[in-house]
């Protein structure tokens, strides 16, 4: 990993002391918030590991009503922000779960150059990165099978297309928290947000967006 010039000026390895640890930054999906990786955030430190876990916008801790945030590159904001604060020198592990990797995906484009892997943990991963109408009807899970989950939001007002969506509590354990032990699908319940679903479908990323920052 790291490197030094001994007395004889041959290269040896840093002690581990001297060794930076992997630096993971976790992004939540729709709904969740920093929250969701309490667990593997504990096993991950406890380990050695830096992790570090955003709350977009409208999610988490979040102030901001998901009915407002009707941009992704305003959803994505703290994400973008926390990639810019990074050092240049510095490389972090990307991780993004379920629409999470949309925010992933736009941090690659804008970032390269500071991320040193993505990881889509069950999430939406694009095809060279481009994000379309197709993509959006094959990526909306189909969950008609169990009727009416959802709750809306109408922040536009109620003849416009919902802006904010959240399975209604009695259809979160069956279908998110299923193999979750009850205890941590009592806290979901607890802590899930609606999320900003308009937002999230206008998100696109274009052909020659990808930027290196060193």
């Amino acid at each position: 990993m790291g490197e030094e010039v001994t007395k004889m000026g041959e290269i040896g390895p840093l002690p581990a002391k001297l060794q930076r640890p992997a630096h993971f930054v976790l992004v939540h999906g729709i709904s969740g918030g920093s929250w969701c990786w309490y667990k593997i955030r504990c096993l991950m430190e406890n380990s050695g590991y830096r992790v570090s876990c955003i709350d977009l916008k409208g999610a988490g801790i979040d102030p901001a009503d998901a009915d407002s945030v009707h941009s992704f590159d305003d959803y994505n904001k703290p994400l973008m922000d926390f990639m810019s604060s990074l050092p240049d020198n510095e490389k972090v592990i990307l991780v993004g779960h379920s629409a999470g990797g949309l925010s992933v995906t736009q941090a690659t484009h804008r970032f390269s150059g500071k991320i040193r892997l993505a990881v889509y943990l069950a999430a939406t991963m694009l095809k060279l990165g481009f994000w379309t109408d197709q993509d959006i009807k094959d990526g909306v899970p189909d969950l008609s099978s169990f009727g009416d989950v959802y709750e809306l939001g109408f922040g536009l007002g109620p003849d416009q297309p919902p802006t904010s969506a959240v399975l209604k509590k009695e259809f979160q354990r069956k279908i998110s928290f299923q193999l979750s032990p009850q205890e941590d699908s009592t806290l979901a319940a607890m802590l899930l947000r609606p999320g900003p679903i308009l937002a999230l479908m206008s998100a696109r990323f274009k052909e020659g967006a990808m930027i290196s920052t060193r």
